[in-house]
């Protein structure tokens, strides 16, 4: 037995990469070895774990896209959420003006006529007799003292007619009415602006048509001025993202980059025509968020772009439709591509490193010899035309299905430098043990990787969670995730979270981290978590265990001796820790959850060159009951508590049941 602890060791100094590997097999070797001293305490609820930080011992990389995010275009994250128009419906096509708008009419009538407006295929008509005709839109959220901008297209077809436009809230109260024209004989842009007096959730927007004669409307809009001039981003959504801090985000898609017209989201606004989004539900999207919204996104989060290709299948033109894209993304203003971006108010170019060949290709027929058969024929040509960039492949979408990613290694793998596979947890009572399934099956994919004829593939995890609940165990999920992605590292390098955002009206079947209504938000159970780890990123991983097992009556006697403890009462799925440091060493940072229904002791001993002598302790925690859920009533349950210790090198901290901690050690010179 003292053999197989020795072999243990020797194999974790030869393969520092499985320090979790080697803590929990050598926890379990010498619970067999019966020549333990210490007296356990017999009561169940008096529960420890303990974690030996040595800073002399070697230190591997963390990488900080770990800390990504997934923007994708489902449940109206984009549409009717981060893009801030408050108009629905603006451009009539489809059903929106049954859906979204009502009309009336005392000599005049409203009706959905056939135009050749832009890229529209529908205007409304207003034909008036003497008489008037309206169109009118609720749901219009107003803020006390701010400006408020807008624009519609416009054009008379005969007579004289006259348009206002008139601005109430919820009760009748009008805030603002004025003239809109003159109304000329060929489409026209007519724009307006008001400051709103009052706060109203509910407030309308009324078209009212007068006089003789009939005119065409088209694409209306309404935004806070101050929010269309800075991109037409949602302030408090915006502010959310922020906090977050990815240091990239993923988009289109998603399955919606498998249909994503990119050509169609750049230019006017008003030019883009309408989209509805087939793979979530078919709503309305006329390509408000395009591109260069989206890279303007990024550019304010500081996060680096990470596009989502479309690649259906390997025909020249499908090639070149993605190839353009990335063209319109990189190249200088001289050539073709790079002059239409400039054009649209973008003259430098992007840069953009992360490209991603479409997602999720078993969801659409493909094996993964086909979709290798993609990876090939797209793989070198986004090499030419960005010799930077790192091309991204998309991995196995089930943590059992080994084969898919093994199949596209070895068949693909000269052409991409990054595997992206999906894992997402589906049963919410597995929120802590599913995440061993998980662990194992990243690590038989390292192992594959390491030893294939492409031994520096990197691996991401580019779509994760805790999926069908948005509750506390969503974010304890989180917590075991984010760990284990930092322990993973290096090669594991990208991972995000998805749903990032939805709409509280929307199918409640895929859950999410941010909910949002036309006015405000609440965090998912995985928000809170995944902003303060991201807070308290460091760079170098120091070690790690998981589990808890019954006390010792004495802590310093069990950490000195925990080599030949017996742990009892052990738990493997009770708790998981990891230490990390900057690269510099002044901050040593302890994160920790608490699956367990009762409270866990954490043992942590401080040791080495670059342990201090003298040091602040702070601890970040938030705790919940297991299925707690924050709401629109209720945003701020899932709260962060901050305390101070007093440093010792040996620190006893408590976590209560259903918890998230963070231990930041923070040295200091005397």
């Amino acid at each position: 037995m003292c053999d197989r602890v020795a072999h243990a060791i020797r194999s974790e100094m030869r393969f520092p990469m499985n320090r979790r590997r080697f803590l929990r097999d050598t926890a379990a070797l010498t619970a067999a070895v019966s020549f333990s001293k210490l007296t356990f305490a017999e009561k169940a609820e008096n529960r420890v774990a303990v974690l030996l930080i040595d800073t002399d011992r070697e230190t591997r990389e963390i990488s900080r896209g770990i800390y990504g995010q997934f923007l994708e275009h489902i449940n109206h994250s984009v549409e009717d959420g981060l893009f801030a128009e408050l108009v629905r419906g603006a451009g009539f096509e489809g059903n929106d003006l049954e859906t979204f708008w009502t009309s009336s009419g005392s000599g005049g009538q409203v009706t959905l006529v056939d135009s050749s407006f832009q890229n529209s295929l529908k205007a409304v008509r207003l034909q008036l007799g003497g008489g008037h005709a309206s169109l009118h839109q609720k749901r219009i959220f107003l803020e006390q003292g701010v400006a408020y901008d807008g624009f519609l297209w416009l054009k008379r077809e005969d007579g004289d007619p006259h348009l206002a436009l008139n601005v109430r809230g919820d009760d009748g109260t009008v805030i603002t009415t004025m003239k809109l024209g003159p109304i000329q004989g060929d489409w026209h842009r007519i724009v307006f602006r008001f400051e709103s007096f009052v706060r109203d959730t509910n407030a309308s927007i009324e078209l009212i048509a007068s006089g003789r004669g009939s005119l065409l409307v088209d694409f209306v809009s309404l935004a806070r001025a101050d929010v269309r001039k800075n991109g037409m981003l949602r302030p408090d959504l915006l502010q959310a993202l922020k906090d977050l801090g990815p240091s990239f985000i993923r988009w289109p898609g998603g399955s919606f980059a498998s249909t994503y017209q990119w050509k169609q989201g750049i230019g006017d606004y008003a030019a883009r025509g309408y989209h509805p989004n087939v793979f979530w539900g078919g709503y309305s999207d006329y390509y408000g968020f395009g591109t260069d919204e989206f890279l303007n996104l990024c550019r304010k989060l500081d996060a680096k772009p990470l596009i989502t290709l479309k690649a259906q299948n390997t025909s020249e033109e499908e090639i070149r439709y993605a190839l353009e894209w990335v063209h319109y993304l990189n190249d200088p203003p001289t050539t073709e591509w790079g002059k239409r971006r400039a054009a649209n108010g973008h003259t430098e170019p992007y840069g953009v490193t992360l490209f991603q060949i479409d997602n999720e290709p078993m969801n659409n027929g493909f094996t993964a010899e086909s979709y290798a058969g993609i990876v090939n024929a797209f793989g070198p040509r986004l090499r030419e035309a960005a010799p930077n960039a790192k091309i991204i492949a998309c991995g196995q979408k089930r943590s059992n299905d080994m084969d898919w990613s093994e199949t596209v290694i070895d068949l693909a793998g000269s052409n991409f430098d990054l595997l992206g596979c999906h894992n997402y947890e589906y049963e919410p009572e597995n929120f802590a043990t599913g995440l061993r399934r998980i662990h194992g099956y990243l690590e038989k994919l390292e192992d594959y990787i390491r030893t294939s004829k492409y031994p520096n593939i990197e691996v991401g995890v580019l779509e994760w969670s805790l999926q069908h609940t948005y509750d506390w165990r969503a974010g304890l999920h989180a917590a075991g995730r984010l760990m284990m992605y930092e322990e993973l590292s290096p090669k594991l390098t990208m991972t995000c979270p998805a749903l990032l955002m939805r709409n509280t009206t929307d199918d409640p079947k895929w859950t999410s981290a941010i909910y949002h209504d036309h006015v405000g938000w609440f965090p998912g159970g995985s928000y809170p978590v995944s902003k303060l780890f991201q807070e308290h990123y460091a760079e170098r991983l120091l070690s790690s265990t998981m589990g808890s097992f019954r006390g010792a009556q004495n802590a310093e006697d069990l950490v000195n001796k925990i080599s030949t403890a017996i742990p009892q009462g052990w738990k493997p799925d009770g708790l998981d820790c990891v230490a990390t440091a900057t690269l510099d060493w002044s901050r040593i940072v302890v994160k920790a959850v608490n699956y367990e229904d009762q409270e866990t002791t954490l043992l942590l001993q401080l040791k080495g060159a670059h342990a201090p002598s003298f040091a602040r302790v702070t601890v970040h925690s938030i705790t919940a009951k297991e299925t707690d859920v924050a709401s629109m009533t209720s945003p701020a349950l899932f709260r962060v508590e901050t305390k101070a210790l007093d440093y010792s090198r040996l620190l006893d901290v408590g976590l209560p049941q259903y918890s998230v901690l963070v231990i930041e050690v923070v040295s200091e010179h005397r």
